[in-house]
């Protein structure tokens, strides 16, 4: 097809409704370019949305004589020409790539010597003569670097003009190679599936700068892939209904004014996404392929595993182990603790369940040290053990309970920074027992990974508390496999001795079992309720955390402000300025600014994504240690150091406050948590249950009892999931009762 490239000069005609547009373009003086024998400008017309005047675009068409208008460009379709850009130029040159060059030298170096300064460094390094106080050393360095990755550089620079990050423009560089600007021209969107880190918006960004319309078939099948995944991940349901997918898709689609779309384009796009197996649609309910079959083959897996016939025990041996343990460790298990012990030892695959004080912790340890003494004629036993949660914290826990290490369960299937796991179904987990805590949080696809990986012969105890909130992610895996009644199940129920006196885990079950009454708004030795207006409450959290400071207790390690909300007067985001502000002044000086993020040294922040590269994954709290030439900083996360370029910062965030799901597999010390009205949405009996469970020592309510009451009373939907009915039909469809994950590729 011909094209025509060019730059806008001016708009001639353009129509709201239908977007058609009639433009008039100077032609650029390129070689290539197919109409350079023509007039400097020439007349544009074609369907699309309103472009951008004095930008240079590529239009796709051919040449037409109107009997009235004369000669014109009829275009079919454009894209944007990306020039480079100044700020490219710039982050490109004081990226990791160039040691020693931050952006004040770059951009000397880009206004002495134009946007063409690394063609002119190229051809002549002694150009960089001209830049004041440039040494010897660094003009060496910038063009030694820039011949070593000339290569990559036109690939770069042209990601950075979409201000993509240098750790994400490596990614995207290392998947495609000299082709990524040409996939990505092609297609944006499959950035989406195919570079961790690259969301539907800012591929969608992408799209639209280089001339994607607003209707593009490839950009309507994202859409649609996009907002049935995060009302996935808003939810927790592992389905919707297809006019609720239609009507969500259309009141997205349909906010700019200049360009209307059709249901029936939307149709279409579903129907070829369910073709091509992106979508299931079962009866009208859709669901992403990837969710649909991970609950499939859990169910599969998990029913298998029930199934297996392991070698009899001796129980009278159990016993004499768990009498030993009792006495080293000087406590004395409950009927049901016991139960839960042997159960574990016994059998091949156990769930055991209880609240807050039930003792799980102690009874994985207790299954640990029996399991370790029943083969201690196998030397390499313990490391035959392995504990997983599904957080650092979690995983911590564990690790101080039994002596033995505990990982995440991302670690114990080596997963990788490129998103794969390096136990799969093919390449089982080398584990005799495996213990997983804190499961109510393991979502459908994290089991499944996990699940696929493990060994036929491998004991499985999953261990968690069916009552906190369910997974960030879509599922609710714990409460669907005790639900099928099909596994062995024990429900602890009696408080350990221990946890007794602790009014704030009695306050948790009173919550549990909607027990409101006065003595919650009573104060305790540990916990009390400070009755406030919604517009006291900030200040309230910041007087409650100078007076936990003057008790002893740190911002940084032991107080935490869960906030079940982001925006608003009492928002996450709002209640983490204030407290930067008030407590983090000192370091005023000491802080970098991009668009809407401040970060201070020693802030607290918290990572947002999983990020295995640097051991750090979704949920993980860390100290900002330092702060590099305004362009990076330093995060500590226990121990481990993390760099981020500020390109990077929508991986983190301030975590004085932080939101109660992102608070699960963690503990501690003083928690403080408002309850206002405004939160009604989000209030429900699961979530107050978990925020008040994440208190180890002092509970602090503030806000209204009205917004308590509502909470605990609200109603709250089950979410909508697969897992349970799947495990039925396994059971009663004897064929199907051992499918494998290959059956579902």
């Amino acid at each position: 097809m011909n094209f025509l490239e060019g730059t806008i000069k001016q708009y001639l005609f353009y129509n709201e409704d239908s977007s058609y547009s009639v433009i008039r373009v100077e032609i650029k003086d390129t070689a290539e370019n197919e109409l350079i024998h023509f007039e400097p400008t020439i007349v544009v017309c074609g369907f699309f949305p309103r472009l951008e005047q004095y930008q240079t675009y590529k239009f796709y068409g051919e040449v037409t004589d109107h009997p009235k208008y004369g000669i014109q460009y009829s275009a079919s379709r454009f894209e944007r020409i990306m020039e480079s850009t100044r700020t490219g130029i710039i982050d490109y040159l004081s990226s990791d790539l160039f040691k020693g060059v931050g952006p004040k030298t770059a951009e000397a170096i880009v206004d002495s010597l134009g946007l063409d300064a690394l063609d002119k460094i190229a051809n002549n390094r002694n150009v960089l003569d001209e830049i004041p106080r440039m040494n010897k050393q660094k003009m060496d360095l910038i063009a030694e670097t820039l011949h070593d990755n000339r290569q990559i550089e036109t690939t770069l620079v042209w990601l950075y003009g979409f201000e993509i990050s240098p750790r994400m423009a490596m990614k995207i560089y290392q998947k495609y190679g000299y082709q990524s600007i040409d996939v990505i021209k092609d297609d944006p969107y499959v950035l989406i599936d195919e570079v961790e880190g690259i969301g539907f918006k800012r591929a969608d960004e992408i799209g639209l700068k280089i001339g994607f319309s607003y209707n593009h078939p490839l950009r309507l099948k994202a859409v649609i892939m996009y907002l049935l995944s995060e009302y996935m991940n808003k939810y927790g349901d592992t389905f919707l209904e297809k006019d609720k997918l239609l009507e969500y898709t259309m009141s997205y689609l349909n906010v700019n004014e200049d360009f209307y779309i059709e249901e029936s384009q939307v149709i279409d796009r579903l129907e070829l996404l369910a073709i091509e197996g992106k979508i299931i649609d079962v009866d009208d309910k859709i669901s992403l392929r990837g969710i649909y079959f991970s609950e499939k083959a859990v169910a599969s897996i998990l029913f298998k595993h029930s199934q297996y016939e392991e070698e009899p025990v001796d129980n009278t041996l159990i016993e004499d182990y768990l009498n030993q343990f009792e006495k080293i460790r000087n406590i004395e298990y409950t009927p049901m603790q016991r139960k839960a012990i042997i159960k574990a030892l016994e059998e091949h695959f156990v769930i055991i369940t209880g609240g807050p004080g039930t003792g799980k912790t102690t009874i994985i340890d207790a299954i640990t040290h029996v399991y370790r003494l029943m083969h201690q004629a196998n030397k390499s036993i313990a490391s035959k053990i392995k504990l997983a949660a599904p957080t650092g914290k979690a995983a911590k826990r564990l690790n101080e309970a039994t002596g033995l290490e505990a990982t995440t369960i991302h670690r114990l299937l080596g997963y990788d920074y490129e998103g794969h796991f390096a136990y799969s179904q093919h390449e089982k987990i080398d584990a005799s027992l495996i213990i997983v805590d804190e499961t109510s949080m393991m979502d459908v696809s994290l089991a499944n990974h996990l699940f696929q990986a493990l060994s036929p012969r491998t004991k499985l105890v999953i261990v968690g508390d069916e009552n906190q909130l369910p997974s960030v992610g879509p599922g609710q895996v714990l409460c669907d496999l005790i639900e099928s009644d099909l596994f062995t199940v024990v429900k602890l129920e009696k408080i350990h001795r221990q946890a007794v006196d602790s009014s704030i885990i009695s306050l948790a079950y009173d919550v549990l079992s909607q027990n409101l009454n006065e003595h919650m708004f009573e104060q305790k030795d540990d916990r009390i309720f400070i009755q406030t207006r919604e517009n006291m409450v900030s200040d309230y959290i910041l007087k409650l955390i100078r007076n936990q400071i003057k008790l002893g207790y740190s911002l940084l390690e032991d107080i935490q402000v869960l906030i079940p909300i982001y925006k608003g007067m009492n928002g996450i985001d709002r209640i983490n300025q204030l407290i930067q502000d008030r407590f983090n002044r000192v370091n005023e000086a000491f802080q970098i600014v991009y668009k809407d993020k401040t970060f201070r040294f020693q802030d607290k922040v918290m990572q947002l994504v999983n990020q295995p590269e640097d051991g750090i994954m979704n949920g993980d709290l860390g100290i900002v240690t330092g702060i590099i030439e305004d362009k990076e900083i330093l995060v500590d996360f226990s121990g481990r150091n993390v760099k981020y370029n500020v390109k990077d910062f929508d991986n983190i965030t301030l975590a004085y406050a932080i939101s109660i799901h992102k608070s699960q597999g963690s503990e501690f010390k003083v928690v403080i948590l408002p309850l206002v009205r405004s939160y009604t949405i989000m209030l429900k009996r699961k979530l107050i249950y978990t925020a008040i469970t994440r208190a180890k020592e002092a509970l602090i309510m503030i806000g209204e009892k009205e917004a308590l009451q509502r909470g605990i009373y609200g109603k709250e939907p089950p979410r909508k999931t697969w897992l349970k009915q799947f495990l039925l039909e396994i059971e009663t469809t004897p064929e199907e009762k051992f499918l494998t994950i290959e059956d579902f590729l």
